[in-house]
């Protein structure tokens, strides 16, 4: 079945534009090396994404440690992860295949798009400029521009708000239940990408559209 041309689309960056974890993973280990703490591999900091750079850090710190992390520690790993990443947002991060032929797609349809991420946006639009994504993007939300992060929808109503569209006319695109969950309770679309970061947890429940490669998309309408 062929669905209609949406009014608007949205996407998640991290495990669903880019693949962001050898870098994320650099930050991490230079991290945890100045608080002289074990280092970690690339395939168990990639569990950790997905719900924001505070989170990440927090799963990171309980994972060395064994225990919760106090927030004195926690502010300083913070301010240390950010320092790293920082300096190594675009060195060994890639777009996942069909990326920006899937934006090019829409964009030159006159389809607004947006990116509603839950990283920082000191991290988000630089990483967006250097991988040559940034203008495909007429709305930009962020993990610190609101009160709130997904699975909370705040977020995506305000990048809606921002195309000019309805909450019914468009989809959600993204590789975790946070995304999935975060289009039901907008009362979108979802399109969900099944090379990401999930984790393994199903989102079978929320019946998203599923695809297992971004070029697919175009050919859902």
């Amino acid at each position: 079945m062929t669905l209609a041309l949406p009014q608007w689309l949205c996407f998640d960056l991290d495990g669903t534009l880019v693949d962001s974890v050898p870098d994320i993973t650099f930050s991490v280990n230079e991290m945890l090396q100045q608080l002289q703490l074990d280092m970690v591999d690339e395939t168990v900091a990639r569990t950790w994404i997905g719900n924001g750079a505070a989170k990440l850090i927090e799963r990171a710190l309980t994972h060395v440690m064994g225990e919760k992390p106090g927030n004195d520690i926690l502010e300083k790993a913070k301010a240390l992860f950010f320092t790293a990443y920082e300096k190594n947002i675009a060195v060994k991060t890639t777009l996942y295949p069909g990326c920006i032929e899937v934006l090019e797609h829409f964009y030159s349809q006159n389809i607004p798009l947006a990116c509603v991420t839950n990283k920082p946006r000191k991290f988000t639009l630089p990483l967006l400029e250097k991988l040559g994504m940034a203008d495909y993007f007429k709305a930009l939300v962020c993990g610190d521009d609101l009160p709130t992060q997904k699975p909370d929808p705040a977020m995506l109503l305000e990048a809606i708000r921002q195309l000019a569209g309805e909450s019914d006319k468009g989809y959600m695109i993204g590789d975790s239940e946070t995304d999935i969950a975060t289009a039901n309770g907008a009362g979108t679309g979802a399109i969900y990408v099944s090379y990401g970061y999930n984790r393994g947890v199903s989102v079978e429940k929320y019946q998203p559209i599923c695809v297992d490669s971004l070029k697919q998309i175009p050919k859902l309408f």
